[in-house]
């Protein structure tokens, strides 16, 4: 009799441990997922106070309290490096754009923006190069060619021009 109380006893210690673990993860789960919907919040936020900021200086602060909760942002990375251009950073700029194209390589505004870098430096052929993997990855952005001022100086360039709708 004796025998099979320990036995039982044991069994229910096992099941009780299982269930221990069982909640254990749950809960870690649980912690993860609030986690991810306050830093979510937190970075929808942010994107929303971008759109109030006036100067290019306050929209690189926030960009950057973005790239805290989420360094992997390639989207943030991308603004941020078009913020830098519209201030002169031009070098950091494109350090920024290739740390983007490095996380995410099939995301097409980071080659524009890495474009539109290379253009101010006067690196005609980067760039070209640049905006056509732009083009393939979002043909939409075909449209903007002309109206993009950081490529101005490539007007004149026949490769930029049989890349224009209208060339």
């Amino acid at each position: 009799m004796a025998k099979k109380i320990q036995s039982l006893t044991s069994d229910y210690e096992n099941r009780l441990q299982q269930i221990e673990v069982k909640m254990m993860e749950r809960s870690k789960v649980m912690i993860d997922t609030q986690q991810d919907i306050t830093n979510t919040n937190s970075i929808h936020s942010l994107w929303m106070r971008i759109g109030l900021e006036k100067s290019e200086e306050d929209k690189i602060s926030v960009y950057d309290e973005i790239l805290n909760i989420n360094p992997d942002d390639i989207e943030a990375m991308t603004y941020k490096a078009d913020a830098l251009l519209e201030i002169g950073e031009v070098r950091w700029a494109l350090n920024l754009s290739n740390a983007a194209i490095e996380y995410d390589s099939e995301y097409p505004l980071a080659y524009w923006q890495r474009a539109c870098a290379y253009a101010k430096l006067d690196k005609q052929t980067e760039a070209i190069r640049d905006i056509e993997k732009a083009i393939e990855l979002s043909d939409t952005l075909q449209d903007e060619l002309l109206n993009e001022k950081h490529f101005n100086n490539l007007h004149n360039n026949k490769s930029f021009k049989l890349l224009t709708p209208h060339s």
